[in-house]
């Protein structure tokens, strides 16, 4: 058994991965925002706890407040049981501190709390609550495995390179990278917008996002978090992974909820993958951005299956053209999720 759930995290991430033979095994990936999912997240990890189940893992993937605001609420909850929780990842803190021997208070990340942005202050209360309950926690970077509950886990990034800039990051290189320009474009064709040069523009903190390959028996999931195309293919060709020995994954979760900055031909071209999960709501700055979408059904040798957390109205994003020439689908995600490998 292999499910994949994608929670209602308004334009953020939320997704439980549940796994095993005669025991249930559960990765928790983040925790959204909103009260949608928040409520729907409650519900799985009592049900979990109901029936004599763990989250085997709990994964951060990074600060953004869109990732970290529904663990940070679950957390705080004052009958919430720590004993539910196995290991968490999570790369911030002292552990990042420790990694890199910082004990300048200068440098130390988790002087940001009293930064005015939410991720960074979120980011310190998480690191509190870390400590005080004495939460295993582990840092992890580029290309380290690890075998969690009878499944494999391969980290794709960060690389330590990048979680030392961003240990050691001032305020005001964060916080002219973080901005995203609005762009609708929605009228433009396919092919137009996969022939455009593409264009990577992404934050530290996302740079910083854990991405990783899971694998339960012969069925993986790429699990891309925000994270830079650049460094995924970097990490996926070191694994030996090329057009010419491409990656097959069952189902890839499209990084920083389909923006047009994090996914590029050359990403897609190195998967062997025919489904794609899509996190988000439709947003104001564009996503999920038709040149996202664009890219991976250019750059796939199979019609594309798109699964979707929030209803959007396709027709006004594909012409009847285009799905007629490209064969693509989307499918509308309920509570039940997806079973891997019965589809």
């Amino acid at each position: 058994m292999l499910n994949i759930k994608v929670l209602k995290a308004l334009n953020g991430d939320c997704i439980i991965i549940s796994y095993g033979e005669k025991e249930k095994h559960n990765i928790l990936i983040d925790g959204g925002q909103g009260r949608t999912g928040f409520r729907q997240l409650c519900t799985y990890v009592d049900n979990e706890k109901k029936a004599g189940n763990k989250i085997d893992l709990l994964i951060l993937t990074h600060i953004d407040s869109d990732h970290i605001d529904g663990i940070l609420r679950l957390l705080s909850q004052k009958t919430f049981d720590f004993s539910l929780i196995d290991e968490m990842w999570f790369d911030f803190g002292k552990g990042l501190n420790d990694l890199f021997g910082i004990n300048d208070r200068s440098h130390q990340v988790t002087l940001y709390a009293n930064s005015t942005e939410i991720s960074w202050k979120q980011g310190a209360d998480m690191e509190e609550i870390i400590q005080e309950k004495g939460i295993r926690r582990r840092i992890v970077t580029k290309l380290e495995q690890f075998s969690i509950s009878g499944a494999s886990v391969t980290i794709l990034s960060p690389s330590k390179e990048v979680l030392k800039k961003f240990c050691r990051q001032d305020k005001k290189e964060k916080k002219a990278t973080t901005e995203i320009a609005y762009r609708d474009d929605y009228q433009k064709s396919i092919v137009e917008l996969n022939q455009k040069e593409f264009e990577r523009k992404i934050s530290l903190t996302n740079k910083s996002s854990i991405a990783c390959l899971f694998q339960f028996k012969e069925l993986r999931i790429l699990l891309l978090g925000d994270s830079d195309p650049e460094g995924i293919v970097e990490s996926l060709t070191e694994l030996g992974y090329s057009k010419n020995n491409k990656l097959k994954v069952e189902f890839c979760k499209i990084a920083h909820h389909a923006s047009r900055h994090n996914t590029s031909n050359e990403l897609i071209q190195i998967l062997d993958c025919s489904n794609y999960i899509i996190s988000t709501q439709q947003t104001n700055d564009g996503r999920p951005s038709k040149e996202c979408l664009s890219r991976i059904i250019c750059n796939s040798e199979k019609p594309i299956n798109f699964y979707c957390n929030y209803k959007l109205d396709w027709n006004n994003v594909f012409t009847e053209e285009e799905f007629l020439k490209y064969g693509m689908k989307f499918f509308l995600l309920d509570e039940q999720g997806i079973d891997v490998g019965e589809k």
